[in-house]
């Protein structure tokens, strides 16, 4: 959609409004799901030099705040510190594609038609491990594996560990924001 407005100080941009009219259940829509895919990859062709994202640090952080107090402890959580930690540094070690990833493609950031789809809501925008895509959208949009490995050619191995980090982070996230 055209650009409204542009604030290159404060870094965020203004589009015309989109009118959504998705169908209740779009995952269960392959048109779209050939959409979302394709907006996906578009996403991680883009050359923008963007910071990179440090999936370390954002796991860092939301232990500072659980330990700091500022949030209810869920003991499960550390016990799968150390096994998302060493899987994080799997993925990282990987051969997995890098680039501008969308880092947040839940049902609700995708909106058009189920003849055009748009990607919005870029905040968590940067370059990282593309896999992540992917493993947020499976789980997001309740995707079976198969699905998403067709598409993509991941290692099996590897998709699951990128949906159990992207899991883990989901939880981190929801244990400091309550």
């Amino acid at each position: 959609p055209p650009l409204l407005f542009v604030d290159s100080e404060d870094h965020y941009l203004v589009s015309a409004y989109i009118d959504s009219d998705l169908p209740p259940q779009p995952q269960t829509n392959t048109a779209v799901i050939d959409q979302v895919f394709r907006l996906l990859e578009g996403c991680h062709q883009l050359e923008v030099v963007t910071r990179p994202i440090d999936y370390f640090g954002h796991i860092e952080h939301y232990w500072r705040l659980i330990q700091a107090g500022k949030s209810p402890f869920d003991p499960a959580l550390a016990k799968q510190r150390n096994p998302m930690l060493q899987a994080l540094e799997s993925l990282i070690n990987s051969n997995t594609s890098r680039g501008l990833c969308h880092h947040d493609p839940v049902i609700q950031n995708f909106v058009g038609t189920t003849d055009r789809l748009y990607l919005i809501d870029w905040e968590y925008a940067a370059t990282g491990l593309q896999i992540m895509d992917y493993a947020a959208l499976a789980t997001e949009w309740q995707l079976d594996n198969l699905t998403v490995l067709e598409r993509t050619n991941y290692k099996p191995e590897l998709f699951n560990q990128a949906k159990a980090l992207y899991r883990y982070l989901c939880l981190l996230w929801e244990n400091v924001s309550t």
